[in-house]
């Protein structure tokens, strides 16, 4: 790591810090509360797939992210390079709320999160944006766009001791529900502990951009329920998360939005007039199951654990867009994104069905807390798949990431700014396409199974919140 690798990060976080001398507290207005928070990160990372003799990342495969169909290979990098990575971030929630004398709670709630300037999730405007009422005695009901529990949850978890990529960006769960119901029951009391339930059903609409000659009457209306519950006593919080959906285009990418597939039914070639047969048609299903937790043995000690089994039914490849290529025959492309694919032959011509796939997965780490100062060690392990599928789509690999990281609060500059720093190490089990519980080649700092199985990660940050 050179001397510039280091010197730069730390100019960007002194910028940041700059400007915090004069960062707002949060805010009431009445029946108005204003939080979020604000955070500048700078990653470091080598071993990065590159192309070009390192000089520019590789290209986008549409339809093939981890680049397993033959026609992909020209999107695998084909050298090694070191990248920094600025990841500027800023969330605002404003909630509007009322009690009324015998408890009842009525609020709104609004939160907007920017990464680098732009949606931190792409294609959602809101974070959150739902109405809540809730009773003491009762529990509470909100509506409207929410976070999932399988990411929310995840990521309280991992991001503490570092790992939040690793652990909550990864697995079958979804990160955010745009359209959704859910009841938490009130906290029950019990000799051993507390106890809270919750059950939230969501939906979205179709997918409505498929410009295919089928059109978007084919795509499924995508139907989500997911279970959620938290026990917790004197030294342990343990929460449980289930997940179960239908109709919902597929990845392994923890944080993405619960939207609809856009390539049902799959339709297989035809014979030589070239007319479509349906010879395949599947529902996407997927699940997720996760078992996590922290235990306290001391007020200085907390043993941070996780464990993690998705599912997918797997999702084929089809045309979103059919035309006429230069020799006049037709054909395909920007294809859907299919999950778990494989090339098989009907009446002659090739087609990409899914196959369906499972995973485990597991988190462990240790924090220490110390005055200002937090120190932390922790891993995540991404299994080996389970799977039919005759092409490997990633399920004979598997990947080990570790973080040591190191905490300070920084009340000199302001009451509730925290600067931080870890180094990492990515270990996969060898060259090819990444595990399947990861939802791209390149998904930790560029980091790619095609061309090295191994890397290392340095990370500086500032955080405040408000």
């Amino acid at each position: 790591m050179t001397k510039e690798m280091i010197v730069k990060p730390i100019a960007c976080i002194a910028l940041l810090l700059a400007g915090m001398s004069v960062a707002a507290h949060a805010a009431d207005f009445g029946p108005l509360s204003l939080s979020g928070f604000g955070k500048d990160e700078i990653g470091v990372a080598n071993n990065v797939g590159t192309v070009d003799n390192n000089t520019n990342p590789p290209p986008i495969c549409y339809g093939d992210p981890r680049e397993v169909l033959p026609g992909s290979t020209k999107c695998r990098p084909t050298s090694l390079g070191t990248v920094t990575t600025p990841t500027p971030m800023f969330q605002l929630t404003a909630n509007l709320h009322h009690e009324f004398d015998n408890g009842l709670k009525i609020e709104g709630v609004l939160t907007k999160r920017l990464r680098n300037g732009s949606n931190d999730i792409v294609g959602q405007n809101w974070f959150e944006k739902y109405v809540g009422i809730s009773y003491p005695s009762l529990g509470t009901l909100m509506v409207g766009t929410q976070l999932a529990r399988a990411w929310s949850r995840q990521d309280a978890f991992s991001y503490p001791i570092g790992l939040s990529t690793a652990w909550s960006e990864t697995g079958a769960g979804f990160g955010l529900f745009p359209e959704a119901v859910r009841f938490t029951s009130r906290t029950f009391f019990l000799p051993i502990g507390k106890l809270t339930l919750e059950a939230t059903y969501a939906t979205n609409h179709s997918y409505n951009q498929y410009i295919g000659p089928q059109g978007p009457d084919l795509s499924p209306t995508p139907r989500m329920l997911e279970l959620f519950a938290q026990y917790s006593n004197r030294d342990n919080l343990i929460e449980f998360t289930f997940e179960t959906s239908h109709g919902a285009g597929q990845s392994s990418w923890g944080k993405g939005p619960f939207v609809g597939a856009s390539n049902l039914p799959v339709l297989g070639p035809g014979g030589a007039g070239g007319t479509t047969t349906n010879v395949y048609s599947s529902l996407p299903r997927q699940s997720v199951a996760i078992l996590e937790g922290d235990h306290w043995f001391s007020p200085q000690w907390m043993l941070t654990w996780g464990l993690r089994h998705s599912y997918w039914s797997g999702e084929a490849v089809t045309c979103g867009y059919v035309t006429n290529v230069g020799n006049g025959q037709p054909g395909c492309l920007y294809p859907s994104q299919g999950f778990n694919y494989s090339t098989a032959t009907y009446n002659g011509a090739s087609y990409q069905p899914g196959y369906s796939a499972s995973t485990n997965d597991f988190l462990l780490g240790l924090s220490h807390y110390r005055g200002l100062w937090t120190y932390t060690a922790g891993m995540v392990y991404l299994g080996r798949g389970h799977t039919s599928n005759p092409t490997q789509w990633g399920q004979g690999n598997w990947a080990v990431i570790t973080n040591l990281g190191l905490y300070r609060k920084m009340p000199e500059i302001y009451r509730n700014l925290s600067i931080y720093g870890g180094f990492g190490y990515v270990r996969f089990g060898h060259l090819g396409p990444a595990p399947l519980s990861m939802p791209s080649n390149g998904q930790f700092s560029g980091i790619n199974p095609w061309v090295s199985t191994s890397g290392e990660t340095f990370t500086l940050g500032a955080l405040v919140t408000f």
